[in-house]
């Protein structure tokens, strides 16, 4: 009996420290991750990786690429590079609005559509419209 005890306490244990991985999927994003996001967007605009800046920004079109290659381009050529500089700048201390699944971060300049709104999906922070 004793031995069944300490081997179902192992056991628990051992899930304990093997859970947190699997049930983070289904939680909900943090503040933390919302500026890590935000950091990893502005830094993928700043060096024109459409890449990674469509795995960011909820974009349905296909040519998602060809779409932020042309806007980044036209942006960065008209002062965005200042304005990104400046946004990158202010993320640690931003002003945060989130409830976990949907969340707003102040910036001195709105990341899209005069917005800076992202939604959580798939375990990352998605920047919305």
């Amino acid at each position: 009996m004793l031995r069944r005890l300490i081997c179902l306490a192992a056991v628990g244990g051992l899930a304990a420290v093997a859970l947190p991985g699997a049930a983070n999927a289904d939680s909900p994003g943090t503040v933390a991750n919302l500026r890590g996001q935000v950091t990893r967007l502005i830094t993928a605009e700043l060096a024109k990786d459409t890449g990674t800046v469509c795995a960011i920004v909820a974009y349905p079109a296909p040519d998602c690429s060809q779409h932020w290659d042309r806007s980044l381009t036209r942006f960065l050529r008209h002062g965005g590079r200042k304005m990104l500089k400046a946004d990158m700048a202010a993320v640690a201390t931003a002003s945060v609005s989130s409830n976990g699944f949907s969340a707003t971060i102040v910036l001195p300049h709105p990341l899209r559509g005069g917005h800076s709104q992202f939604s959580w999906y798939d375990n990352c922070w998605m920047l919305e419209k």
